[in-house]
Parts: structure tokens; C-alpha cells; sequence
């Protein structure tokens, strides 16, 4: 691909932003900053989410390459740290994410499971962290949002529900196709993510838009890639904001009511 008179390599820069994403993902020599904004995020989840039993959570966002699957993985690695069991699942059954960040090259998933081509033994995986379970796209199938809306999908979920405290769903941005409208009705609550100077503001409120009309419980906002250390606080075009972290990742995070995001 030409970009000007400069050559591009896709292929390349889509490993070297795979090996960057990586990077991103918590563990012991991540910046403590970005450590603790996700502990905000993980608290201000748990004071959102009142009811009882297993928590789920879904999140998406506008559109692709907002740092949604990073989010995701982060957000559950860190209710997995607290000791609490904990489920990451990927419904991009059109372009996965998770396995590649967790360079976990399963061939059974979620779609193998909601054809009844394997049972969810042979398609959940432990990963390296504690107390961290996730299950994968599996085989891509020919009718993704049929298979969310099924009734497999929600007997799936009623059954984690019985072994995991908390269930993460990494889903498809809610701007180009409906899976997170769909399945924003199974659970608790829903969380967009959105990354600065990437994400448009009429694009963020197209999706905010799109959840309030299926009657998503919308339980706030991750801003990320943020490099200014200035808080402010605002209407949904403005977020909680967290310094530069050194390799240019940072995480802001604000829990904005239903009725806080229609003004």
C-alpha cells in the first residue's frame, strides 16, 4: 500500500501494533499510574453494579482501533488480581482480538459452543494470570449476530454466571454492526471506550445513542491513549484524564448516569 510517495507494509504495521498492544497489558512492570487508573476503573464497577450474583459487563466502542479489547482484557485482569474468579469472553466473532493479544491460538470458542460443536469444557482456557479465564471467538461463523441474539447465547452466559463473579464481554463497536445492542440486554452493564483525539465526538454520541435506544445500562466511559495530565469533568465529550505513562497509554474513567448522558 502506497501513502503518499512512502510505501506501507499492513502487514507489518499491523504486528508492530499487535507487539505494542501486548506491552499494554498489565503486569508486574506496568507504570503504577496506569495500574491505579485501573483500580479506579474496577471500583467505580463495582459501587455501578448492585446486583446480585455474577457481575456482567460488556464493552464496545464507535469504531475500531479504540483500545476496546486492551480495555477490556486490563479491566478484567484487574477483578482478577482481587482474588474474585473472573470471565473474559470474545464476541467479535468477525475480528477477534483477544487471542492474539493473549497469543492464544484456541480453535474452539464461542461459536463453536453456540453451535453445539463443542462443549464449553473444551472451549474455556485458562490464561497465565490468576483467577483469569477467557473463551475465544473460535471459528468464524457465516451469521455472527444470529448466534449472539440466540438462546444459546443467553444459556451460555446463565451458566458462567454459576461458576465466575465476574464476566467480561469484549463485543464489536456499536457503530458498525448491532451485536452490542444485542447483547447489552444480558447483562449488567455497558462501558464505551473511546481514545483521545481518535474518537469523534458525533461518532461517541452516535454509540451512546444507539445503546440508550435498546435501554442499555450505560455505567460510563474509558478514555484512553490520554496525554494530558489536566482533569476536567463535563458532559460525555469530556472525561476524568490521567498524565502520559511513558509509552503512551493512559486511562481515564468516568461513571456518567442514563440521564447524565441525554443532557
Amino acid at each position: 500500500m502506497l501513502f503518499g510517495k512512502k510505501k506501507i507494509d499492513v502487514k507489518q504495521a499491523e504486528k508492530d501494533m499487535l507487539l505494542t498492544n501486548r506491552k499494554r497489558i498489565l503486569n508486574d512492570k506496568s507504570p503504577s499510574a496506569v495500574r491505579e487508573s485501573f483500580n479506579e476503573l474496577r471500583t467505580n464497577v463495582l459501587f455501578s453494579l448492585t446486583n446480585k450474583g455474577a457481575k456482567k459487563v460488556l464493552l464496545t466502542s464507535s469504531l475500531a482501533g479504540e483500545g476496546k479489547s486492551t480495555t477490556a482484557l486490563n479491566m478484567a485482569i484487574s477483578f482478577a488480581e482481587t482474588g474474585v474468579k473472573t470471565l473474559i469472553v470474545d464476541c467479535d466473532l468477525r475480528r477477534p482480538n483477544l487471542g492474539r493479544l493473549l497469543d492464544d491460538k484456541g480453535k474452539k470458542g464461542l461459536s463453536n459452543i453456540l453451535v453445539n460443536d463443542c462443549t464449553v469444557k473444551e472451549a474455556l482456557h485458562e490464561t497465565k494470570f490468576k483467577n483469569l479465564d477467557v473463551v475465544l471467538t473460535g471459528s468464524t461463523p457465516p451469521n455472527p449476530t444470529e448466534l449472539l441474539s440466540s438462546d444459546g447465547m443467553k444459556a451460555f452466559l446463565d451458566e458462567m454466571s454459576e461458576s465466575y463473579d465476574y464476566i467480561i464481554l469484549d463485543t464489536p463497536p456499536i457503530n458498525m454492526v448491532t451485536d452490542a445492542a444485542i447483547l447489552s440486554s444480558l447483562v449488567n452493564g455497558v462501558i464505551v471506550v473511546c481514545r483521545q483525539f481518535v474518537t469523534e465526538k458525533k461518532l461517541l454520541a452516535s454509540a451512546i445513542e444507539k445503546l440508550q435506544f435498546v435501554d442499555a445500562k450505560i455505567i460510563g466511559v474509558v478514555l484512553n491513549d490520554v496525554a494530558s495530565s489536566k482533569a476536567s469533568y463535563g458532559k460525555y465529550s469530556r472525561y476524568s484524564r490521567y498524565g502520559h505513562y511513558g509509552y503512551g497509554y493512559g486511562y481515564g474513567y468516568s461513571s456518567r448516569k442514563k440521564e447524565d448522558l441525554d443532557q
